[in-house]
């Protein structure tokens, strides 16, 4: 798993120069879930929207995925906000097989669009 902040220098982007992003790396499987974990508790607690970019993702499992709808709903709890960026097809199904794509804030969002 990659981990990175990154800023942005268009004005669409510009409330969100300061928040945390997060690559989430083209294959996600359980050998990865307690790396991944790491980078997540990291910014759960992120006053800012925590990005997630998911772009890459072509290899994801259910231990990532439970890592993904606890941090979702952690941050809702706190009234934080999640924003996730890019399309992943292999994302999308796995959450729609799962029937999670309401806990992940996924619902809304149409494949091939990001969020």
């Amino acid at each position: 798993m990659k981990t990175l902040k990154r800023k942005r220098g268009t004005a669409a982007d510009a409330a969100l120069a300061d928040a945390p992003v997060l690559v989430v790396a083209s294959s996600c499987t359980v050998k990865d879930a307690a790396e991944f974990k790491i980078a997540l508790c990291a910014c759960v607690d992120s006053p800012q929207c925590v990005v997630l970019e998911v772009g890459s993702i072509e290899r994801i499992d259910t231990a990532v995925l439970q890592l993904l709808c606890a941090f979702v709903r952690d941050r809702r709890a706190r009234g934080l906000k999640v924003l996730w960026r890019g399309s992943s097809s292999a994302l999308l199904e796995a959450a729609e097989l799962l029937d999670i794509k309401p806990l992940l804030g996924l619902s809304e969002i149409a494949p091939g669009a990001a969020a």
